[in-house]
């Protein structure tokens, strides 16, 4: 009996943790979070992604579109305006800098003399990438949206059913 007490105080088995295993642990859970964090893709990265990329087209005045009114606070849209249709040397440019700021070129939608647009994915969130001339003037549009995931913000919550239901009618005595 003796025997087996030694060897199990010896070994560091015989119920509980040792100190390396639970460091081992603690560090598994703060290297998960910090990928988590890595990962996660909030509004404001997205938006300092199209502020990167429009710098890159050289010309035009970036504007930015206020989606969380709309109830939707995972979708950024902006809009850089130029003069005449966006040069195919500048969308090229800003296509690079999304790239090398992480979002993949899925697939180029359209192509001709005019008009551009492309499908570009980043950690969840799709952009669509149009470049041209519209009626309204010309230039380049960023739409993108996360899909319907929880982006880092706070998502608006539905209205409780007693909010939005028509009060009971009065009981008669």
């Amino acid at each position: 009996m003796t025997a087996i007490a030694a060897m199990t105080a010896l070994t560091g088995c015989g119920g509980g943790d040792s100190v390396d295993t639970a460091d081992e642990r603690a560090t598994t859970t703060a290297r998960a979070a910090e990928k988590k964090a890595r990962d996660e893709l909030t509004p404001d990265a997205v938006r300092g992604d199209v502020r990167s990329a429009a710098a890159a087209a050289g010309s035009g005045r970036l504007g930015f579109l206020d989606t969380s009114k709309a109830g939707n606070p995972c979708r950024v849209i902006a809009s850089l305006r130029t003069g005449d249709a966006p040069k195919r040397e500048s969308v090229d440019s800003v296509l690079a800098v999304l790239k090398a700021r992480g979002w993949g070129q899925r697939e180029q939608m359209l192509a001709d003399d005019t008009d551009q647009a492309w499908r570009l994915k980043k950690n969840g969130w799709e952009m669509i990438l149009g470049a041209g001339k519209v009626p309204e003037g010309a230039g380049i549009v960023f739409d993108a949206d996360a899909s319907g995931k929880a982006c880092g913000v706070p998502m608006p919550s539905r209205p409780a059913a007693s909010d939005i239901a028509p009060p009971e009618p009065p009981a008669l005595p």
